[in-house]
């Protein structure tokens, strides 16, 4: 499916709709235009579909930065939240940066760019035939690998992930320049549907013959084009060039080590070629290493890898963005479907030692008002562990055991996000089913209060077991339950209802927000849901509605669910009750622009420092390129990096007012149209 143009009226102008994301774009007129279907060969970059309109200018409903190039691709000018620019008549193409899909224009006249950080005018000197080309974000597998229970038919199997590069330069940096890996099904033989075809990178790594080896360097494979092969001792291999990945405190760490130092100078050397851009990174180090960055763009991705690793990790290491994800999978035949979502994501990949439950700590004393569960479901949960923290954005357990702070995902969950959608509209269903809880139901009013997405928000109280029934076996994209669950089931109006006797579950993703929700939650997922928060113990119902009521405001600004419940568990003395069952990598909505974001200011002296976390996503992975436009300053960076940054209290304020996400002060988290710097 490819993203359609419809014409605007009141005000003019053109919407892109990606039907795939289920996001929409509008790009505003200055007169009316009746968009016509237009072949894509005019741009630079491959678009899905494009189309022309004859207009003097077209205006942005939001800041974002244009990137403007010549018919050969060259860079001649940019513009940052409406920086001024203007350019002489010639033939141009115009990248929209920061959208929720692709967005290019090309024209040949003039170009005058103007505008803020809340909207950018893009004007041609006339009345000017502008061809508008979109390209959804959307990846999809290009084939399946079937293998058998088989150590070097799994290596086979891997070495085939980084077919879906679309590029073996350091663009592949770009997430948008690196396709989803083919799936990889278990089964009794080996074969290969699909354009499936490694790349020659002339890189391979060598791997002790046991599945473990095998999983944990399955991202690392992916991202070099590699080819993986049995090897006593771990190496990276190059014609010319030999790496141990045998470290002192074993391979695991050791590999990712290297795809870390190897992806972020693959960031820093990119800054060569498509986007020219003052990143951060390079400008911090530089100073620290001998590397030609102008050749190194030029040079092959062996020799590249090569030069790379001749520096000492140490170096680079303090300026490594954060990482997004760490996965925990239990290195079973079954799970080898887990490894390219894993490669998608350039995972850390662990295959832990069997979790020992009596590592658990007890839940915490301050829970002690008014629990949502009857005081004889009190009963302890016995399969909880308590996984090797991660030091990752997210972190994911692939097994049995349910885990506290990682989201618990299985093979079926993660396939899930590869469904496709169609419908333009976000449909969201709040139940509170008891009169004690109602303080919560206001999420109701949070939901669908972002201008890009269609919402329909139904409220229900007071539902009965049949009515429940209905809701969850149809067709809606999140549900948030208020009220008392326990394990006979999701409590009615007229008794529970147990998750495990549905047919299939039609809901998307969902907050079951009561006491000890995580096994009627499970069977949610088991029977079609892709993802859930869910409680492992009895919870306060004061923290409770605080907890939901955050989870719903950022789940509306485009935050993932598993990113989410991070955000509002940090300031939350309940953080260990509550985990993700299912993808907790999928959003509700996408982000409005970028990359989410949460702001930490503090007070110093006369300056306030203000630390900026970044929540990478699916569809703004890792590799991205971000700009943090403040005190009059624009900064790149990669949207993992998390900057801090100091200014005065206008200039913060004045950052305040250009748009709306959260800032976590002290142990509480406010929205910065609701706040000014009075209140750090």
């Amino acid at each position: 499916m490819k993203p359609e143009f419809t014409a605007l009226v009141e005000p003019d102008g053109v919407r892109i709709t990606d039907p795939i994301e289920r996001t929409q774009f509008d790009l505003h007129a200055s007169e009316s235009v009746s968009p016509e279907m237009t072949e894509s060969g005019s741009f630079y970059f491959p678009v899905d579909t494009a189309v022309s309109v004859r207009t003097r200018s077209l205006r942005t409903t939001k800041g974002l930065d244009v990137y403007v190039r010549d018919m050969d691709g060259d860079l001649v000018g940019q513009s940052s939240g409406g920086s001024e620019l203007d350019l002489p008549a010639d033939a141009y193409n115009l990248e929209l940066a920061n959208t929720q899909m692709k967005v290019y224009l090309a024209v040949e006249s003039e170009v005058a760019i103007t505008g803020s950080t809340e909207a950018v005018e893009i004007s041609f000197g006339g009345e000017t035939r502008v061809e508008v080309g979109a390209r959804s974000l959307h990846q999809t597998p290009a084939g399946t690998i079937t293998l058998p229970d088989d150590v070097e038919a799994t290596m086979d199997a891997v070495s085939l992930l980084g077919s879906a590069l679309k590029t073996t330069t350091c663009e592949r940096s770009f997430p948008t320049l690196r396709g989803h890996p083919p799936l990889l099904e278990p089964s009794e033989e080996f074969t290969v549907e699909g354009d499936v075809t490694r790349p020659e990178t002339g890189v391979t790594l060598e791997v002790p013959a046991e599945r473990e080896s095998v999983f944990v360097a399955a991202p690392l494979a992916y991202y070099l084009g590699a080819d993986v092969v049995p090897g006593e001792d771990p190496r990276l291999v190059t014609d010319d060039f030999a790496r141990s990945l045998d470290a002192p405190d074993g391979f695991q760490p050791e590999v990712q080590r290297v795809l870390q130092q190897v992806f972020f100078l693959d960031c820093v050397t990119r800054t060569e070629g498509y986007y020219e851009v003052d990143l951060r990174e390079r400008q911090q180090l530089e100073p620290k290493v001998d590397l030609d960055f102008p050749s190194l763009y030029d040079a092959s991705l062996a020799e590249q890898v090569r030069r790379y690793l001749e520096i000492p990790f140490g170096v680079v290491e303090p300026h490594l963005p954060q990482w997004k994800v760490t996965m925990d999978v239990s290195p079973t035949h079954e799970n080898v479907a887990v490894l390219p979502f894993a490669a998608d994501e350039l995972a850390f990949v662990r295959c832990p030692d069997e979790p020992d439950p009596s590592v658990v700590e007890p839940e915490p004393s301050e829970l002690e008002s008014f629990y949502r569960g009857a005081a004889e479901d009190d009963a302890p949960v016995t399969d909880v562990i308590q996984p090797e923290p991660a030091d990752t954005i997210e972190h994911v357990w692939v097994g049995d055991e349910m885990p506290i702070g990682a989201s618990k995902a299985t093979p079926e969950a993660l396939k899930r996000r590869l469904d496709v959608t169609p419908e333009h509209h976000i449909s969201v269903d709040v139940v509170c089913n008891d009169d004690r809880m109602r303080e919560e139901d206001v999420v109701g009013d949070i939901y669908g209060t972002r201008d890009i997405y269609d919402f329909d928000v139904s409220l229900h109280n007071d539902l009965t077991t049949a009515e429940l029934r209905d809701l969850l076996e149809s067709s809606t994209d999140f549900l948030h339950y208020i009220g008392h669950v326990t394990d006979e089931g999701i409590q009615c109006s007229d008794g529970f209802l147990d998750a495990g006797t549905l047919d299939d579950c039609g809901v998307r993703s969902f907050v079951l927000n009561g006491c000890r929700s995580y096994q009627q939650g499970e069977k949610l997922v088991e029977k079609g849901s892709q993802v859930g928060v869910v409680t492992l113990a009895k919870v306060g119902n004061e923290p409770a509605t605080e907890i939901g009521t955050d989870l719903a405001r950022l789940l509306n600004h485009g935050f993932t669910m598993q990113s989410a419940l991070s955000v509002v568990t940090d300031v939350n003395v309940v953080d260990r009750q509550y985990v993700i069952v299912g993808d907790g990598s999928q959003e509700l909505v996408k982000t409005k622009c970028g990359t989410p974001v949460v702001l930490k200011p503090n007070q110093k002296e006369e300056m306030i420092v203000s630390e900026f976390d970044r929540y990478p996503t699916i569809n703004s992975s890792i590799g991205s390129l971000t700009s943090t436009k403040i005190d009059g300053g624009n900064i790149y960076s990669l949207n993992s990096t998390n900057l801090e940054i100091e200014t005065d209290s206008e200039a913060l304020d004045e950052f305040f007012a250009a748009g709306t996400f959260p800032a976590q002060i002290g142990r509480e988290i406010h929205w910065t149209d609701e706040i000014t710097t009075d209140d750090i």
